[in-house]
């Protein structure tokens, strides 16, 4: 990016209202003393490079996100504690030699969003990457660690995932050739072109042994 002063300073009017008021004043306070402080400086670099994603069509990846309805996701997630204590969906994003893991889960009644779904890269505790949660109605609430391309990729495999879970689940399975719900390697033919086994279909009440769904990309 050029010198981050001007490029506010030139493109400023075409930030969202909220966001004017306070370019304006930073603005105002680097034209008065001539220099600004650090935070003051990480704000201007936010404020212009999201004048340049706004000319380049790249959203806005700092609040909610729309992906479509999760009310479905969610059912899932409840029919299958019926039968299991943490019960997860592992997916993959992404294409070629970028495509990365996604877990979700079902967060917990003592969480801060009770009954939404957690989004992670399913790694361990300390040195996993959470990507943040949708709600049942399908607000996802990035968190900051999400990048604009990070998030094309979610909010397409999300998108899909809200629209038809079993079809997802079914693809990842065969395309990986491990169930989607408990990680494990499909072995069973029968197995392999649903997408995954009796078991989970049972626990996760999804159709099992019918017509084999069409396999899509991985988003």
């Amino acid at each position: 990016m050029d010198n981050p002063i001007q490029v506010l300073l030139a493109n400023r009017n075409k930030l969202p209202k909220g966001d004017q008021g306070f370019a304006n004043s930073l603005l105002a306070q680097y034209d008065k003393k001539g220099t600004l402080s650090d935070k003051q400086m990480y704000w201007v670099d936010k404020l212009a490079q999201k004048t340049i994603d706004i000319d380049e069509g790249v959203p806005d990846f700092s609040s909610e996100i729309k992906v479509g309805d999760f009310a479905g996701v969610v059912a899932l997630f409840n029919k299958a504690k019926e039968h299991l204590k943490s019960p997860k969906i592992r997916l993959m994003m992404g294409r070629g030699d970028k495509v990365q893991p996604v877990c979700l889960m079902l967060t917990g009644a003592h969480t801060a969003k009770p009954g939404w779904i957690s989004i992670s890269d399913g790694g361990p505790y300390e040195p996993s990457k959470w990507y943040g949660r949708v709600s049942p109605d399908g607000r996802w609430n990035p968190s900051k660690g999400v990048t604009p391309q990070l998030a094309v990729s979610l909010i397409a495999l999300l998108t899909k995932l809200g629209r038809d879970p079993a079809r997802v689940a079914a693809q990842h399975g065969r395309l990986t050739g491990n169930c989607a719900f408990c990680n494990a390697e499909l072995t069973d033919p029968k197995s392999k072109a649903v997408g995954y086994g009796p078991v989970c279909a049972k626990h996760w009440n999804l159709p099992w042994g019918e017509k084999k769904l069409e396999v899509g990309d991985l988003g």
